[in-house]
């Protein structure tokens, strides 16, 4: 997503007011077959662990699947969801639980992994320093400023 501006600036761990991965467990009550929520546990004495949770097969315990670090770089892909269905048993998860302070929202999984961008800004001619405006930090790399400048427009 080198050079676009996300319409929601925290994705993909919130979009807009709805945060993606939660930092507490969520009610089990609330999920429903193919409901699933990520969060963020303590693990040991080492860096913290993203799990998802979703209903277990006897629908009154919350199943936890820790995702291996190394899955970290495309959770937020179709792909992902769609491989992990695949590798285990029962209902296929769909629909990702995001939550506000007081509501929870149910939202397919395509939705959330699809974020949404605003027009690309237009360069403004003899700005300073145009090589050093990569958009919201998501560039890692410098880009030369013929290559910005032309992405941009």
């Amino acid at each position: 997503y080198c050079g676009l501006l996300f319409r929601h600036e925290g994705w993909p761990l919130c979009i807009h007011e709805k945060i993606v991965v939660q930092l507490a467990s969520i009610d089990w009550r609330i999920l429903k077959p193919g409901d699933f929520y990520l969060q963020v546990v303590p693990y040991l004495k080492k860096s913290p662990r993203i799990v998802l949770k979703c209903l277990a097969k006897d629908k009154h315990n919350v199943e936890e699947v820790v995702i291996p670090e190394v899955s970290y770089t495309s959770v937020f892909t179709l792909e992902w969801l769609s491989t992990f269905n695949g590798e285990r048993m029962g209902i296929a998860l769909e629909n990702c639980l995001l939550t506000t302070d007081d509501q929870v929202f149910r939202v397919p999984w395509d939705k959330v992994v699809n974020p949404e961008f605003i027009n690309k800004p237009k360069i403004i001619e003899n700005t300073p320093q145009l090589s050093e405006a990569l958009v919201n930090g998501v560039c890692t790399s410098p880009v030369p400023q013929e290559d910005l400048k032309s992405d941009l427009e």
